[in-house]
């Protein structure tokens, strides 16, 4: 299993991100089942959305985009505990380097036994738990 960040999400659907054909390949991987199942939530569809409307101002693209992204993969929905773990999670940090939504994704994977995350989110690395792939 493996858990997709915005991050990896919108390097791979922007041809201009520096990360791009990085991502290209992280999704190739993907697609040839080296990681099982891939996992987005609620959060990250809601980031990976905003910044692309931002950036194209093309609500047709990024509709077109969205409903592939959610018929890719599976989506988990960041409710009671799990928004209950992540509200700890962002509390408990020493020094704050995760957004809530960071935190979110944390708390999901925590909870479903994902130890890869596909992210280009340096953050990321501060959690020996996990496994990042892309960097």
């Amino acid at each position: 299993m493996i858990f997709l960040d915005s991050s990896l999400i919108v390097a791979y659907s922007n041809k201009a991100d520096v990360n791009h054909n990085k991502a290209l390949q992280v999704i190739e991987d993907i697609d040839k089942g080296m990681y099982g199942s891939s996992f987005i939530t609620d959060y990250i569809f809601d980031e990976v959305v905003t910044v692309m409307l931002v950036k194209t101002k093309n609500l047709g693209k990024v509709s077109e985009f969205g409903d592939k992204l959610l018929g890719s993969n599976l989506l988990l929905i960041v409710a009671g505990d799990i928004f209950n773990m992540a509200w700890d999670i962002y509390k408990e940090q020493e020094t704050p380097i995760f957004t809530y939504t960071d935190c979110t994704s944390i708390a999901i994977c925590r909870a479903n036994g994902i130890s890869n995350i596909a992210t280009f989110d340096i953050n990321f690395q501060a959690l020996k738990e996990f496994k990042i792939i892309a960097l």
